[in-house]
């Protein structure tokens, strides 16, 4: 019988990717600041890759773990750190997700993210699992999926806000690629058709090494 497990959530070597700062202003511009976010990136990659390589529950099978080189990412940019206005719902609304298995999953909608990326408009929805009280879920595609990326998309997970908050950081440098992406034996979710941006994230995982 196939592993059927879920990509959010389920290993912690997964937050790693969670190299965003916990303020919620974008970086500065400076060379020295822009070096020391770049840097910090690069620790948090490597610390994943290692991960992947040596923990048992990677989803890296383990006949190719002896050989796994590491993952294929973005050079780090701190231009696709971006501050969006927060919009959250008024009631937490259900929106099951597919899963690539063929089942769903439970989320609800937690609110939106407003901002500009490539100077264009975006939008995206902002999800938390049923049961989840600390993280948020934002899985997306754009249309560097199938030739750049995951054709599935790709996911951000972000903490939950504080109650006054009214901007919320998206760090792209720290999207991933679904489990499924380097696994068939797992169930991943897909993004929801409203959380498609319309321009290219060259930022975060690549398409996994073949």
């Amino acid at each position: 019988m196939r592993k059927i497990l879920l990509a959010v959530g389920l290993l912690a070597i997964v937050g790693l990717l969670a190299y965003s700062f916990s303020d919620t202003q974008a970086p500065a511009a400076s060379p020295e600041t822009a070096a020391a976010y770049a840097a910090q990136v690069r620790q948090a990659r490597q610390q994943k890759d290692n991960a992947f390589r040596t923990a048992a529950t990677s989803p890296i099978p383990v006949a190719q773990r002896a050989a796994f080189g590491g993952l294929r990412y973005f050079k780090p940019d701190a231009a696709y750190r971006v501050a969006a206005r927060l919009t959250r719902a008024a009631d937490l609304a259900s929106l099951p997700l597919a899963l690539t298995g063929g089942s769903a999953d439970a989320y609800v909608r937690w609110g939106t993210a407003e901002f500009e990326l490539g100077g264009r408009p975006q939008k995206l929805t902002l999800l938390q699992k049923q049961g989840e009280t600390k993280e948020l879920f934002v899985p997306f595609t754009d249309p560097t999926n199938g030739e750049q990326t995951y054709g599935g998309g790709r996911y951000l997970d972000l903490p939950v806000p504080a109650a006054e908050a009214t901007e919320i950081v998206l760090d792209f440098n720290a999207a991933y690629s679904p489990f499924c992406a380097y696994n068939h034996a797992y169930s991943c979710p897909r993004p929801p058709t409203d959380n498609r941006l319309t321009v290219p994230v060259l930022a975060g995982e690549q398409l996994a090494p073949q």
